[in-house]
């Protein structure tokens, strides 16, 4: 028999969709993550309802046009902000560029989740250099200080690329702090050699603003397991954290 009712939309299975334009293709998606999860597209779609007319975003004849964004960011940001509805994959593999894209779009747009998971990944995947580039453009603190370290105790020396990549100011304090752990350094190996009975090398062999070239793997290996938080706070100024040991270097090299 039929009913004389109209049909009820179910409460778990019934999407309410948005149409967006990028770069003139069309996107319709699900409205919900969109506007409880990020406060830009919360603001953009309650300020469009009410609207005389059809509002914007409900058709292929009026989408919500995101003018000056890319269709490949605006993808890697989807594939991230579905992935946890459309697949039971904990890892969803992209690459660093496209994770860089997710986080671009998730900070422009407040998106808390999609934009962390973006900092996670980069963390394990983008180089150090990236990371301080990163840091400074999307101003994520987490990726700066250890991206810093890393480059602090690296062998190889910053090259003017890289300087340039992060900004000349941020290539010159790293050189200055990799210069002190260098004559730290050399002093800790001129006391023990002094004690041992061997004639000193002086410095003038060192290359600038690169440790004091290595005279073991076991030395190496120790500059590498060493933390200049510290150091490196002083130097740039940041922000001091939870206290913890500077990166020493002792008579043990």
């Amino acid at each position: 028999m039929a009913s004389n009712t109209d049909p009820s939309r179910h409460l778990s299975f019934w999407v309410n969709t948005v149409t967006f334009s990028v770069e003139d293709c069309l996107f319709r998606l699900p409205r919900e993550p969109f506007q409880q999860e990020s406060r830009f597209f919360c603001d953009k779609l309650s300020s469009l309802q009410g609207d005389v007319g059809e509002d914007e975003g409900q058709s292929d004849d009026k989408p919500i046009r995101l003018d000056g964004v890319g269709k490949n960011d605006f993808e890697q940001l989807l594939k991230v902000l579905f992935h946890r509805t459309l697949t039971s994959s904990p890892n969803l593999s992209l690459s660093t560029d496209q994770w860089t894209s997710v986080l671009k779009l998730s900070t422009e747009w407040s998106f808390q989740v999609p934009r962390q998971a973006a900092i996670d990944a980069l963390v394990r995947e983008a180089s150090a250099v990236d990371r301080v580039v990163l840091s400074q453009k999307y101003k994520v603190e987490e990726l700066l200080l250890p991206a810093l370290n890393e480059l602090v105790r690296r062998p190889d020396l910053i090259t003017m690329e890289e300087a340039v990549q992060m900004g000349l100011d941020i290539g010159f304090k790293l050189a200055s702090v990799r210069e002190k752990v260098a004559v730290r350094k050399a002093n800790c190996m001129g006391n023990r050699d002094k004690r041992n009975g061997v004639k000193p090398e002086g410095l003038g062999s060192i290359p600038p603003s690169s440790p004091v070239p290595n005279r073991s793997g076991k030395a190496a290996r120790r500059v590498r397991d060493m933390d200049f938080s510290d150091e490196i706070r002083v130097t740039f100024g940041l922000p001091v954290g939870p206290l913890m040991a500077p990166g020493r270097l002792d008579d043990s090299f």
